[in-house]
């Protein structure tokens, strides 16, 4: 064939390809919104059958859908049904979908308290080496083990803050307080996040 006819040829077919590409980015992103927008909107029922239709199958790979499913569960505040989506994600995963997946386990574990499952999902992260784990390493030593070990570096990083991102940190370091037993340094730093909040929300009055 000439090289000319070949490169034209090839130039139609990567043309039609990346006008197929867009075609279906432009339908998964509107599917997209859709599915959320039902998520926001608290209409379960419309997500259910919008997430299991054909077409979302097609769009959508099988590590979106599950975590998908997921938000649904854990907006529905179902704990079983939680617990169920997690176990669901027996599908192929690259660092970023792990990562993801791990850190939603973790955080949500956490907030319930629950050291085992907490304790699955921070082993895992710990194999990932995230960039974040000397945080991951703070949350679990304060809340799963009421450990208050890593109050030196939290006061340093709140001290490197403006006045709005300190206050995480000083609602960690009265959880970490009151571990150690020192209630009164832990209601100080309570009653400086109370401050901050409602200086705040007279300000959006």
């Amino acid at each position: 064939m000439d090289p000319k006819i070949m490169i034209a040829v090839v130039a139609v077919i990567f043309a039609a390809d990346m006008g197929w590409q867009m075609f279906q980015n432009k339908k998964r992103n509107e599917l997209f919104d859709r599915l959320s927008s039902f998520l926001a909107k608290k209409e379960y029922d419309a997500f259910d059958e919008l997430i299991d239709s054909p077409q979302t199958r097609k769009l959508f790979p099988a590590f979106n859908i599950a975590f998908l499913k997921l938000n649904e569960a854990m907006l529905k505040e179902d704990r079983e049904a939680v617990d169920r989506a997690f176990g669901q994600f027996d599908v192929r995963m690259n660092g970023v979908q792990k990562e993801a997946l791990y850190k939603k386990g973790f955080y949500y574990y956490l907030g319930l308290e629950d050291r085992t499952k907490t304790r699955v999902y921070y082993d895992l992260l710990k194999g990932l080496k995230v960039r974040d784990e000397q945080m991951i390493d703070v949350m679990y030593d304060t809340y799963i083990d009421k450990g208050y070990g890593h109050i030196d570096e939290i006061k340093a990083l709140a001290d490197q803050g403006s006045e709005e991102q300190k206050m995480p940190y000083y609602a960690l370091l009265a959880d970490m307080y009151r571990n150690k037993g020192e209630e009164d340094t832990a209601k100080e730093y309570e009653k400086k996040v109370s401050e901050y909040t409602e200086t705040l929300q007279k300000g959006k009055k």
